[in-house]
């Protein structure tokens, strides 16, 4: 991630969410942190919300390193004292200081972890190759899509898409830009009593919730191909 797309993450957050990280009132604490925390609060929102790479060991060490950023900068806003000179030589928290960064680590920490990201990060995507990494892991198979028999568990690329045949009634589509046809760039299509379906929205994390959520057997088969019918209905 760049400077310019990590900025585009951060400022598409609603305001009242990038508030609750403000080390002060209207004092943005986003400007202050460095490249690595920045890196490390994307990743971990990322995992949040879509679950891809998703282990605990790894979830943990982004909420530190990105809570310790954080409670870094807020020392420094509150206290006006350089970072250096509330430390000893060997680089650890004088007692005061060390308290004083102890209250403010457990605040940002609660807040982070107790956040719905879901809700609040619209432009973010997983990659068409991330998420095949995926399918291969949970046992799908390429197919070629002159081949393709809408086989449950098989899927193809095509022009930069993706097509994922759930079963032979639900399948998933993140579609090439030329082809959405002002639809949307991700797709579900369902069948039900031989009736076809399809939502189309632009929404990554409606689209990816709901793949990934199939993908785990968070969500069924048919739960997802009612709320589509039903949607599509109602439009």
């Amino acid at each position: 991630m760049d400077t310019e797309n990590l900025n585009k993450w951060w400022y598409s957050l609603p305001e009242e969410i990038r508030k609750k990280l403000y080390v002060q009132e209207n004092i943005n604490v986003w400007k202050d942190l460095d490249m690595s925390t920045r890196v490390a609060m994307f990743r971990y929102c990322r995992m949040k919300i879509f679950g891809i790479g998703k282990n605990g060991d790894m979830e943990r060490s982004l909420l530190i390193e990105t809570v310790c950023g954080l409670a870094d900068i807020a020392l420094v806003k509150r206290s006006g004292i350089a970072l250096e000179d509330m430390c000893d030589d060997e680089g650890n928290f004088l007692e005061e200081y060390q308290k004083q960064f102890n209250t403010v680590y457990d605040r940002y920490e609660a807040v982070l972890a107790n956040m719905d990201w879901t809700n609040c990060c619209t432009d973010m995507e997983i990659s068409v190759r991330e998420i095949i990494e995926h399918l291969e892991k949970t046992g799908y198979s390429r197919v070629d899509i002159d081949t393709d028999r809408r086989t449950a568990k098989t899927f193809y690329t095509y022009r930069g898409g993706l097509h994922i045949n759930g079963t032979g009634n639900l399948s998933f589509h993140i579609l090439p830009p030329q082809d959405s046809l002002g639809l949307g760039r991700f797709a579900i299509c369902a069948t039900r009593n031989g009736e076809s379906s399809q939502l189309g929205t632009d929404q990554a994390p409606f689209f990816f919730g709901r793949l990934l959520a199939f993908l785990k057997g968070e969500r069924k088969e048919n739960e997802i191909i009612d709320e589509i019918s039903t949607d599509r209905k109602t439009e």
